[in-house]
């Protein structure tokens, strides 16, 4: 059985084998070789701390945990019970 770190290394032994033959191309192709510009790369949205969606997300969680505060009834379920229902919150 392969582990994840097994699969990790091979991937990034994968990685470089690539990135060694595109290295190979772009240097026997390097005369011939004509980059294109990309329209509308001189304007960019500003990063955002908070992107659009934050608040969306936001209302999202803060509805559901509500949602679940009003229907669950915290005080007559053991530890081991709340773990359960918790758990299979999807």
């Amino acid at each position: 059985m392969i582990s994840d770190s097994q699969r990790f290394l091979g991937f990034q032994e994968d990685q470089a084998e690539r990135d060694k033959k595109v290295l190979e191309v772009v240097r026997s192709n390097y005369d011939t070789l004509t980059l294109k510009l990309q329209d509308g790369l001189d304007q960019y949205e500003r990063y955002s701390e908070q992107p659009k969606e934050a608040a969306f997300f936001k209302e999202l969680v803060r509805s559901i945990s509500l949602n679940v505060r009003k229907n669950l009834a915290v005080n007559t379920l053991s530890q081991e019970i709340l773990l359960k229902e918790f758990s299979t919150i999807s």
